[in-house]
């Protein structure tokens, strides 16, 4: 079923069947670019912890050398010879590191960090993306809301406008009624007009999310459903904060890079240490005469001067750790601040969404009331028009206490790795 419903968003039109929440984001997962490009820089790291641990086994070399002309000189009867003659020598070398103060395990660790830390980045990746989904279905779904308030405030000033045209007529209004009501209709429509527009934009932006060049029409039917069972649970402020340090994606690649940092710098500390290697070779040799040759033993080597090329490179890990650290604490600062304050606006907005709708309520009986008033000239229509301006502003407001209230569910469940 859900390869059929993704095989029809791809290749059908408008007309197509509406895309479910879950259906966009296994979509918009598989085939964004940005999903694509966190997998490659996964491959990337894992290529180079292989490199790295290449360093631990043997090499095995085979060298050849050709020289057409060499001049070699023998001694003979007292005296020293020159003669020329070409030159061979072929042979192959093997090393193997014995020891080298840990330096090579350092460097494989901080690929390994590395490696972790383009998994946390692709996990936080997949968040962003599922909280962008989520957002133009939010987005579709407050729209529609407005594009509804609009058409209904449309059609009942056009309503207004024909009946105050008609009550002009027999003298009972005045030209003053019809024009305002007129107004306003057209004010509505133009409203409406507006809406609209918008909700293409976001149709066509969750299409392009999702791998869909053509605009797509969601099923908010699924999207109500889920939206109506959102929950946070507020737990005390230590450990919301210690939770966010352990699952959000961000300061999870932030650690690993720290780890990374330091590995590095371990690993320069210990250069000047030089190294200890196991070497041999067998090789064959033919200029004057052929002959074999052979060799196997132990190389030590001991930096004595570079330049200050290795202190240099032990300074920069050094900061290079120290700004992985400083922001990692700066970022930590940041989310939690984000985090704490979409905790409280999500609560907030439901005393804000019981508020509107109580509003709304109170509003659409007032309504009511004033336009029998009206009708019978006991109310202007000025009295009119500021009740239904009322009732409007209160469900434009109502739609935007939901829309903000999921944004704010969806910050917390992306700072909390929560999205997958």
């Amino acid at each position: 079923m859900k390869t059929a419903v993704i095989s029809l968003l791809l290749f059908c039109n408008l007309s197509a069947v509406p895309l479910t929440l879950n259906d966009a984001i296994a979509m918009a997962l598989k085939s964004h670019p940005q999903t694509q490009l966190a997998l490659l820089r996964l491959q990337s790291t894992q290529a180079d912890t292989q490199a790295a641990s290449a360093a631990l086994y043997p090499r095995i070399d085979l060298n050849g050398e050709y020289y057409p002309t060499k001049t070699v000189v023998m001694p003979s009867n007292g005296t020293l010879s020159t003669h020329q003659t070409d030159a061979f020598h072929a042979d192959v070398s093997g090393s193997y590191s014995l020891w080298d103060f840990g330096r090579n395990d350092h460097l494989i660790q901080a690929t390994k960090f590395a490696q972790e830390g383009s998994i946390a980045d692709k996990r936080s990746i997949e968040n962003i993306l599922i909280e962008q989904i989520w957002f133009q279905y939010t987005a579709i779904t407050y729209l529609n809301r407005l594009i509804e308030t609009a058409q209904k405030s449309a059609e009942f000033y056009q309503a207004q406008y024909a009946q105050a045209v008609q009550m002009r007529e027999v003298g009972l209004k005045t030209h003053a009624d019809e024009s305002r009501f007129k107004a306003s209709w057209l004010e509505a429509d133009d409203r409406l007009s507006i809406a609209r527009s918008e909700r293409e934009k976001a149709l066509m932006t969750l299409g392009l999310l999702v791998g869909n060049d053509n605009a797509t029409e969601i099923d908010e039917a699924d999207f109500d459903h889920r939206t109506n069972t959102l929950a946070i649970a507020f737990e005390e402020k230590n450990a919301i904060r210690q939770e966010l340090s352990l699952r959000n994606a961000q300061l999870q690649k932030l650690q690993t890079l720290i780890n990374r940092d330091k590995a590095l710098s371990h690993a320069s500390q210990k250069q000047p240490y030089g190294n200890v290697m196991l070497v041999g070779s067998y090789g064959y040799d033919s200029s004057l005469a052929s002959y074999d040759s052979s060799q196997i033993g132990i190389r030590g080597t001991i930096p004595l001067y570079d330049g200050g090329r290795l202190s240099a490179e032990a300074q920069k890990s050094r900061i290079s750790l120290s700004l992985a650290q400083k922001e990692y604490e700066n970022t930590e600062k940041m989310l939690w601040q984000e985090l704490y304050g979409a905790m409280l606006d999500f609560h907030r907005y439901d005393e804000t969404i019981a508020a509107k709708e109580g509003v709304m309520t109170a509003m659409q009986k007032t309504l009511t009331l004033t336009q029998g008033r009206y009708t019978q000239g006991l109310a202007t229509y000025i009295d009119v028009l500021e009740s239904q301006s009322v009732l409007e502003n209160a469900r434009v407001a109502h739609a935007d206490a939901k829309l903000q209230k999921i944004r704010a569910w969806l910050t917390v469940q992306r700072l909390l790795n929560k999205g997958n």
